[in-house]
């Protein structure tokens, strides 16, 4: 009787793990580690996986923003851009030579504002995020560019380096994913995000502040946009007016490959998770093994693009 009980509860699991939606990244996550320790020497080292992991960490931490903002239905095309005018405008702090207690938070109040214009002009326009986003995208560089004139921070005090060396990034990125995990399963937050972006007008009609919920989400974005400019700058140990640029496309890449729909109204943060890691050792996979750089980003788009093509599939088949 014990073993029949036993065995129909490891069936169950078994059943469990099938429906799983993160079931099928994790298989090619899987999949690729195993082809790449065949093809690449020494891809298994601890130098080479604390190498991918930074690569993975910051472009992951964004995605995971950009997550939250595709599950309300919208998109943020600005995220490099507000990167990179967080750290190059609160990175002038560094040049006045205040101490990194005070140009931290300046970063990330930077990013929180830059996100709040979004999330204003998307919640209030009624413009298309895509569109306001492209916009303030250029508006955020042209910025940036204009007040730093191109200019360089460098060098930098090596106490802004160590958040960006080691495992450091990817432990800073799993605790992201934690809190974002508590936030989509366990607080209203995360739900309403996702009801918003399955039926915003339904979602309003049933009393979910819908504005507010948006505001929120872009500010998230922005707060781990800079975040994740942080991390650039300990990694590459200065601040450059051009950083960022195409993490926007990477990011949703990430996040499609993960499972959430472009759609919104579906998906979780574990996917985008497991799909920021696949995409990074497909990308550090190719680079290990000289693969033509102009090749990596050909190899991205079609990645999207099939994302994106089984995703609306399966949306227009849902919607039938």
């Amino acid at each position: 009787m014990i073993d029949v009980t036993r065995k129909d509860h490891m069936i169950k699991r078994f059943k469990d793990l099938l429906k799983l939606k993160e079931l099928s990244i994790i298989i090619f996550v899987a999949i690729i580690l195993l082809l790449f320790s065949i093809f690449i020497d020494r891809f298994y080292s601890l130098k080479n996986f604390e190498i991918i992991s930074r690569q993975i960490s910051a472009v992951g931490i964004i995605a995971l923003g950009m997550t939250l903002v595709i599950f309300s239905g919208g998109i943020d095309l600005s995220v490099g851009a507000i990167l990179s005018f967080a750290i190059n405008i609160g990175g002038m702090g560094i040049v006045a030579n205040w101490p990194i207690w005070i140009v931290y938070p300046v970063i990330l109040f930077l990013g929180v504002l830059l996100g709040l214009v979004n999330g204003v002009l998307v919640a209030n326009l009624g413009v298309p995020a895509i569109i306001i986003t492209l916009g303030t995208m250029n508006i955020f560089r042209g910025i940036t560019m204009v007040i730093t004139k191109g200019i360089y921070i460098t060098p930098i005090p090596s106490s802004y380096e160590v958040i960006g060396q080691g495992f450091t990034p990817f432990i800073i990125f799993i605790v992201v994913l934690i809190v974002f995990i508590i936030i989509n399963k366990k607080l209203r937050f995360g739900r309403n995000l996702l009801a918003i972006g399955g039926n915003e007008t339904s979602a309003l009609y049933s009393g979910v502040p819908v504005k507010q919920f948006k505001i929120r989400a872009y500010m998230i974005s922005g707060l781990l946009s800079a975040l994740a400019g942080l991390i650039l700058v300990g990694k590459s140990g200065f601040v450059q007016p051009q950083a960022g640029m195409g993490y926007e496309m990477t990011a949703i890449t990430a996040v499609m490959i993960g499972g959430t729909s472009i759609f919104g109204g579906s998906g979780t943060v574990i996917g985008t998770f497991f799909g920021s890691i696949f995409l990074g050792l497909i990308l550090a996979g190719l680079t290990m093994i000289a693969v033509n750089p102009y090749w990596l980003g050909m190899i991205q788009g079609l990645l999207i693009i099939i994302a994106i093509t089984l995703d609306s599939l399966r949306h227009f088949k849902n919607n039938r």
